[in-house]
């Protein structure tokens, strides 16, 4: 029987590392993202979607897109790794349009994901396994990044509360990654220093190569995921 992932945000960074970490290991990947891997390996499935567009998500999980694989499965797991940190910006310096987008992505899609698998692997009675990547924002507060932090506490309390519903064979934890050198990174030390009080911060953590590298948090996290004890704490961090 086959073992599968998916993950969503798989094209780069973290997500892809995390595939790789997964396919090296024989299991069969489901990647969804915009953006796709050039000539991908037989073990990957790549669907090409736009996580923040609701209406994209919903027909295709509403095609019920896995019951063929979850058939012939072992054992399941999903990573809800897509993610975005813009707005970098203070509150009433932000781009609506950016809190939309964020909004969708980084809690929309993870939600909708998750009821999904849950209610395809209860009825296959296959052993599921997910993983929210939070970030320490969500649980301490910082200048500039009120909407990113409100969007990881979200999944984190999301994670609570499913796994207080005690579903039969799931397991479920929201990671924090620590800070990895990934195009996110670009991003923040991109932004506006009058508008992300922290940008320098960042900048110094690039400067002196303090950045964790994308495959070492994917090994690190697939630990985690594969222990025993995985969902009994359900708020986590690499680091700890």
């Amino acid at each position: 029987m086959k073992k599968w992932a998916i993950i969503s945000g798989h094209s780069r960074g973290l997500g892809q590392a995390l595939a790789q970490g997964y396919l090296d290991q024989g299991y069969h990947v489901i990647g969804l993202a915009r953006h796709s891997w050039p000539q991908p390996p037989a073990l990957l499935q790549q669907v090409n979607i736009d996580l923040g567009n609701e209406n994209q998500l919903t027909d295709w999980l509403a095609a019920n897109p896995f019951t063929h694989e979850l058939a012939q499965a072992k054992e399941l797991i999903l990573i809800n790794n897509a993610g975005v940190v813009e707005p970098n910006a203070l509150t009433g310096q932000q781009n609506p349009a950016a809190i939309v987008q964020a909004v969708k992505i980084n809690v929309m899609a993870p939600l909708l994901l998750t009821n999904a698998l849950i209610e395809t692997a209860t009825k296959a009675k296959v052993p599921l396994r997910i993983a929210h990547i939070s970030s320490g924002a969500g649980r301490k507060a910082y200048p500039g990044w009120s909407i990113y932090g409100a969007t990881k506490a979200a999944l984190d309390q999301h994670a609570e509360a499913v796994a207080a519903e005690k579903h039969p064979g799931v397991r479920i934890a929201s990671i924090a990654p620590g800070v990895v050198n990934t195009d996110m990174q670009a991003q923040i030390r991109a932004s506006r220093e009058d508008q992300f009080p922290l940008r320098s911060n960042f900048v110094d953590l690039y400067a002196s190569q303090r950045l964790q590298t994308p495959a070492t948090t994917a090994q690190m996290i697939m630990t985690m995921m594969a222990a025993a004890d995985y969902g009994q704490v359900v708020k986590r961090d690499v680091r700890q």
